[in-house]
């Protein structure tokens, strides 16, 4: 849709023009507008004037259907004589139709699309290319003395609108930015939502409850569906078309409405919903199920893919009514979402950092989705004009049937209001496109404000994501094995077991790099050259334009924001230990291990009933091969959660190069968010992965090495383990830790001492200056073998560094 214009006609001897009124202009003496197209006048009677139109409009002026607060990209709209247009090189009028206050008509018109591209030598060249379009074009009476009452947007930026602008009087850059909203005063009837008779039976009711959902936020029947409309039909005046498109590749849905350059007030507005999002698939209902695998009972342009993959993980093994209903969920908040658009709303990121409900609330109302035919759902966002996902998305689409959210209805009170006693930023925040843009122009994400982000507190929600992911791994992809070993869509087809394990290999690694580095980012700060920057900035300081400070640590907003957070958690230590550590308290690579023995003494591995509905049986050849599978999955991802784990230890004085010169680049814990229980915890921590061993290796040592002692191979190596040390550093910690310093230290050196008194009784390493000589002099004198040697000398090796740490 393009942006209106309000027109008028003029005849001169045998010409009608039409004049698009320049209602941006400063001159009040001398009349400028800007000339849209002539046409021949055919014949003229006192009362009528009979012209030309078979060639249709031959320009369109190329102006967006929607503004934003901030500067459009012409800077001054139709202030000055000249705008961007479409030049149309051919046409074709398919039909007219007129009364004496509208006229439709529907032209086929070939246009220009040139591209501009880079040639050989580095200059551009224009491509000339040609598209075929077919336009709508609608004109229609305009009321001189309408009764809709214009708002001006929110300038304190706490709810988010699209606006019409329009000049201040005699200024010729200033803008007034009025809201886009609709007239729902009730003189003119409601707005109709008109509901195309192509959106498929089993999907209606979703797309009806995610129109209807608005006459919740309004507090009254503002809205009308109309269902069974053809899908040839034209956009009418106020209403919004909801137009079914079958594609199922698609990765946005869109939104697109009219306005009253003017004024604001919204005329017509249509949403397009591919049918991608009623594909639901994956294997991982396992948090909706509770905790268990196996079943055990009975224009906008939204960029959403990334919630559909997320739909695609919940959903795919489900019974076809489960999968039914979330694809109805999806259907309904996607409906919701971009009819939000359709009346007037920017998107709201912070919707999710608003919600009054936990992290742990919405995990344990998921456990239950599934099972409870009368879930209603929760509060996991303020707004649908959010981004949420996977169970988030779900829980939500299931709210929004029974209850208004807390930003949309703070939002349309406003609109709807004269005053601003509706704005409270208590209720939720407010933060869109635009904040995410001008934080990442600094290289910051902004805290609490990310499309996909979940929960009121990020750092805890990425976190428990990153814990489940770990935790359920093997469940998860059992789950997606006996799924489409036994396909829910035909009762009768097994598959061949090699085939699907085959296809799973490219599930099997756990996927936590980006949520892990999301973590890391939260919790430490970068120095390069003396100056510290951080990863995040907060919604006030993006808000207050403080982007600089905020990237150099200037500001306390988003340290206090962080430190709440992770006071949620427990501490840093907790968040360590928790994804280093098994369900069971074990530090270990093998993690996968004990989840393959859960899954082999379990009942439901030799037969149970698919998530899908169906009855299967493996047997004892199938299992044995599903354990060959998993085992042999067994040192990538443990090798793929080390590497990732790793990004959150902080790394201390590694050398890069930037424009050829060498510089220091340090990461460490930001100072201040380590109190005395966390320190303790960390210490505790040091000594459980300092000593954290994948298996041991036999080794010949006394004389003649006729001894053989076991010594443990560590999963880290020296070098790793003396970086871990350094959280014992008060430097980088920010907080003495001397007692848990002193007693690693005195760990690591009872443990060395004991080693060698196994090799020889009278060994005394505390009466070494040198301990590593006391080692050599022992591989010189035969009594211990290389690998014993490099073992302790590795080992001797930490001990200094431990006693070097500040």
């Amino acid at each position: 849709d393009l942006k209106p214009l309000v027109v008028s006609f003029e005849k001169s001897a045998a010409k009608i023009a039409i004049l698009a009124e320049n209602y941006n202009s400063i001159y009040g003496e001398i009349k400028t507008v800007n000339l849209v197209q002539t046409f021949d006048v055919v014949s003229e009677t006192e009362t009528a004037i009979t012209f030309n139109w078979g060639e249709g409009l031959k320009t369109f002026v190329i102006q967006s259907s929607y503004d934003v607060d901030g500067v459009r990209s012409n800077g001054k709209d139709m202030a000055e004589s000249s705008f961007q247009s479409l030049p149309v090189t051919d046409s074709f009028v398919r039909s007219v139709k007129f009364d004496e206050k509208s006229m439709e008509i529907e032209q086929i018109s070939k246009v220009r699309s040139d591209l501009l591209k880079a040639s050989s030598d580095k200059k551009f060249e224009v491509e000339n290319r040609e598209e075929t379009l077919a336009m709508n074009i609608q004109i229609r009476a305009y009321d001189l003395a309408p009764k809709f009452k214009a708002k001006e947007f929110d300038k304190s930026r706490r709810v988010g609108f699209f606006v019409t602008k329009v000049a201040k009087q005699g200024y010729s850059q200033e803008m007034r930015n009025l809201i886009t909203k609709w007239d729902i005063s009730g003189d003119k009837g409601p707005i109709q939502i008109r509901i195309s008779s192509a959106v498929p039976k089993e999907y209606l009711s979703a797309v009806v409850e995610g129109a209807l959902y608005w006459n919740k936020v309004f507090g009254k029947e503002a809205i009308e569906v109309v269902t069974g409309v053809d899908p040839q039909e034209s956009p009418r005046d106020r209403s919004i078309t909801v137009r079914w498109i079958p594609w199922l590749d698609s990765g946005a849905a869109y939104a697109m409405g009219q306005s009253d350059p003017l004024t604001g007030e919204l005329l017509r507005a249509q949403v397009f919903m591919p049918s991608v999002f009623t594909r639901v698939g994956s294997a991982d209902l396992v948090s909706l199920n509770k905790g268990t695998p196996v079943a055990t009972g009975a224009v906008i342009a939204c960029d959403l893919s990334e919630s559909l993959l997320a739909l695609q993980k919940l959903s795919q093994e489900a019974s076809d009514s489960q999968r039914l209903r979330l694809a109805l969920d999806s259907v309904r908040i996607t409906v919701a979402h971009e009819l939000g658009h359709a009346l007037g709303l920017r998107h709201n990121f912070a919707g999710s950092y608003s919600a009054k409900v936990s992290a742990t609330e919405i995990f344990e109302s998921a456990k239950t989705y599934l099972t409870d035919l009368a879930h209603r759902g929760l509060e996991t966002s303020t707004s649908v004009m959010d981004y949420t996902s996977g169970i988030d998305n779900i829980l939500l689409a299931a709210r929004i049937k029974y209850e208004s959210l807390a930003y949309d209805k703070m939002v349309m009170d406003w609109a709807y209001s004269n005053g601003d006693q509706a704005l409270n930023e208590k209720i939720s925040l407010y933060c869109t496109d635009d904040d995410i843009a001008f934080g990442a122009s600094q290289g910051l994400a902004v805290y609490g404000c990310e499309r996909f982000d979940a929960g009121n507190n990020p750092l805890l929600r990425k976190y428990m994501d990153v814990k489940s992911e770990k935790d359920q791994f093997i469940k998860v992809l059992f789950t997606s094995i006996i799924g489409r070993l036994y396909p829910s869509d035909d009762a009768t087809k097994v598959n061949d077991l090699k085939a699907v394990l085959a296809d799973t290999v490219k599930f099997g690694t756990v996927k936590v790099a980006d949520d892990i580095d999301f973590i890391g980012k939260a919790l430490m700060t970068v120095t390069k050259n003396n100056q510290s920057t951080n990863g995040f900035a907060s919604l006030d300081a993006i808000k207050k334009g403080e982007i600089f400070q905020a990237k150099f640590g200037l500001v306390t907003s988003f340290a206090e924001e962080r430190k709440r957070s992770l006071h949620e958690i427990g501490g840093y230590s907790v968040i360590l230990s928790g994804l280093w550590e098994t369900p069971q308290g074990d530090m270990t690579l093998d993690w996968m291990q004990a989840q393959i023995e859960e899954l082999k003494e379990a009942s439901y591995f030799a037969h149970g009933k698919t998530l899908g509905g169906r009855d299967y049986t493996l047997s004892s050849t199938e299992q044995q091969q599903i354990l060959e599978f998993f085992n042999g999955l067994v040192f990538t991802n443990a090798l793929s959660m080390k590497k990732d784990l790793l990004q959150l230890l902080p790394k201390f004085d590694e050398k890069s190069q930037e424009n050829g010169k060498a510089v220091t680049l340090s990461t460490a814990l930001a100072p201040g968010l380590v109190n005395f229980q966390d320190a303790f915890g960390l210490g505790v921590f040091f000594a459980k992965i300092s000593n954290m061993s994948a298996k041991t290796s036999v080794n010949k040592v006394g004389p003649g090495l006729a001894k053989e002692i076991q010594l443990p191979v560590y999963v880290l190596s020296v070098e790793e383990r003396t970086t871990w040390a350094r959280v014992l550093s008060s430097k980088g910690m920010g907080y003495a830790m001397s007692d848990e310093k002193s007693a690693a230290f005195k760990e690591q050196f009872n443990k060395i001492s004991d080693v060698l008194k196994e090799i020889d009784a009278t060994a005394d390493l505390s009466s070494e200056k040198n301990p590593q000589d006391l080692v050599n002099k022992m591989f010189v004198q035969g009594i211990i073998d290389f690998s014993t040697r490099d073992w302790l000398n590795s080992e001797i090796s930490l001990l200094e560094n431990l006693a070097k740490i500040q």
